[in-house]
């Protein structure tokens, strides 16, 4: 839920910590940096599934010093075993065996990619799981935080070979990446059991996302018509059971005419803030720092996923327990509605966030279709259109237009933070847009490190009830549940925005707030003040 840096690729140990470093010393948070084939040498040592020594002189170190400072690694891997290169020893040992994919004579199946020639995982057959595992095993235990699978679709499946469970290669294509990702889900339920799972797979089929899989949308071009499907690829997925559908953000492939577009660049990474996965990728100038006339947008935007913390990870319990989307379409909660079917460049963030990136070349404004409901603009929370309106809305490069649920409650993290490491939870900022009648929300805390908090019951829930009256507004927050490390006490900052006037005053279970402990912006229509609140009890607030 943090940012991951990517590219194809980072050559060496030098350069990938000249990565971090880079993004670090100009204020980018980060979480993550992937490495794509050159971790075991050259494209054609595909299979080989160790690491380079000259190019990695001392991985574990790297990996040991990137986690310390909150950066966790993840490294590719792929079906295919080449004897072109220094995956030799691997496929004859994997040939001898019988572990390949088979051919009509028993043998192995050849196979032919665009960096050579060799043989592919048979992960169908448990002995190829095992020896798959164990080398996963060796490199996880070496300080590897989570795995890449690419192109396992398979992108190259002869239908001439056979697998082990009998099904031939178009019978058994679809299901090959579940299989595979299976390999890895297994091994870290039996091997790391206290550790959450990240594996970035590009293939699969239905029930994909049992396996703690992280897909993304594959190659797409860098280009405006490499951007503009992603969010109905999202949306569609999501509503497939995959919710954390995400994109390579900013383009991966690159068009050699056209190599350098810092504006789909920023209008790109305004879609990827607000996508379930935060990852730039790309053959070149991947990287935020590589558009430094755009830094005033590109920093603050990057931080702003931070600041969602609270939010975003409350849709990942509710994707958890309940299969909920993180991207849901427009009339998710419009029941019968089939009103925005058509809506194509538009979505909801969770229940209470309307997101509208700009996604066409130029453009300083773009159409909007609002869903049903009253919704407040983020950026001018004295602005608020009606369900079933379109407008026209002004959009420089440097705005995304977002828009918040009226009577929404949305906690956020109004702090810095260098990685996830540093989120918090006893201290909150908790916006409330309040609006006629009733509003909940329910925010989600755990030790943010169990596989097992749901199962378990080792988790809160903070329960926001907001009521708003022409006599003023009423505010009820309770806990249920607990953790290991739990807070019992939070600094919340209170943020209540479309407050007509000057309020006369605003007590906290029953005491009035001394003047000066409150402050009302006449220009913002917003109220703000802060108290702690002990989590054992209720609390309520009242403002009039």
């Amino acid at each position: 839920l943090g940012y991951i840096t990517s590219k194809y690729g980072y050559h060496t140990q030098q350069e990938t910590l000249g990565v971090v470093d880079t993004l670090k010393r100009a204020g980018y948070p980060l979480d993550g940096i992937v490495l794509d084939l050159y971790w075991y040498g050259k494209e054609e040592d595909m299979g080989r599934l160790a690491w380079d020594q000259q190019q990695w002189p001392d991985h574990k170190k790297m990996l040991a010093d990137l986690k310390e400072h909150g950066v966790n690694t993840v490294i590719i891997s792929q079906p295919y075993i080449l004897r072109n290169g220094r995956g030799l020893e691997n496929y004859n040992e994997l040939a001898s065996k019988g572990l390949l994919v088979k051919d009509s004579t028993g043998g192995p199946q050849e196979v032919k990619i665009w960096v050579g020639e060799g043989g592919m995982f048979d992960v169908s057959n448990p002995d190829t799981r095992s020896w798959l595992s164990e080398r996963y095993k060796a490199l996880t235990l070496e300080g590897v935080g989570g795995w890449w699978g690419d192109l396992g679709e398979p992108e190259v499946h002869p239908e001439t070979g056979i697998h082990a469970n009998g099904l031939s290669a178009r019978e058994y294509h679809n299901l090959y990446g579940n299989d595979w990702s299976s390999v890895i889900s297994d091994l870290f339920a039996s091997e790391f059991p206290d550790r959450r799972l990240m594996t970035m797979m590009r293939g699969g089929t239905t029930g994909l996302q049992r396996y703690s899989v992280y897909p993304w949308s594959t190659d797409v071009s860098r280009s405006w018509g490499g951007l503009q499907p992603q969010i109905t690829i999202m949306l569609n997925s999501g509503l497939s059971g995959l919710g954390y559908m995400s994109h390579d953000v900013g383009g991966f492939a690159i068009d050699p005419d056209a190599p350098y577009d810092p504006e789909l660049y920023v209008r790109w990474l305004q879609l990827g803030t607000f996508s379930p996965i935060l990852r730039t990728h790309a053959q070149a100038t991947a990287e935020p720092y590589n558009y430094p006339d755009q830094q005033h947008i590109i920093l603050p935007l990057i931080k702003e996923r931070y600041r969602w913390l609270p939010y975003n990870y409350t849709l990942a319990y509710e994707n958890a327990s309940q299969g909920l989307p993180l991207v849901r379409p427009l009339n998710f909660y419009s029941s019968g509605s089939d009103r925005f079917d058509d809506i194509t460049d538009e979505y909801l963030w969770g229940r209470d966030i309307l997101v509208a990136p700009v996604m066409t070349q130029g453009a300083t404004r773009r159409s909007i279709v609002f869903p049903d409901g009253l919704w407040v603009d983020y950026n001018n929370p004295g602005r608020l259109y009606n369900g079933g309106d379109t407008i026209t809305y002004p959009a420089p490069l440097e705005v995304l237009p977002l828009f918040v649920r009226a009577g929404a409650i949305i906690p956020q993290a109004d702090y810095g933070m260098q990685s996830t490491e540093d989120y918090r939870t006893d201290r909150y900022t908790i916006n409330y847009y309040p609006y006629l009648g009733k509003s909940e929300y329910t925010l989600f805390e755990d030790d943010r490190k169990s596989p097992g908090s749901l199962d378990e019951g080792a988790y809160s829930l903070i329960n926001f009830t907001g009521e708003a009256s022409i006599e003023g507004i009423n505010l009820d927050i309770s806990s249920q549940g607990t953790y290991p490390g739990a807070p019992k006490v939070k600094d919340l900052t209170f943020r209540i925005h479309l407050v007509d006037g000057d309020p006369s005053s605003v007590s906290v279970d029953g005491h009035k707030l001394k003047r000066g402990a409150w402050k009302f912006d006449r220009s913002e229509s917003m109220l703000t003040f802060k108290i702690k609140w002990n989590v054992d009890k209720p609390l309520a607030i009242h403002i009039r």
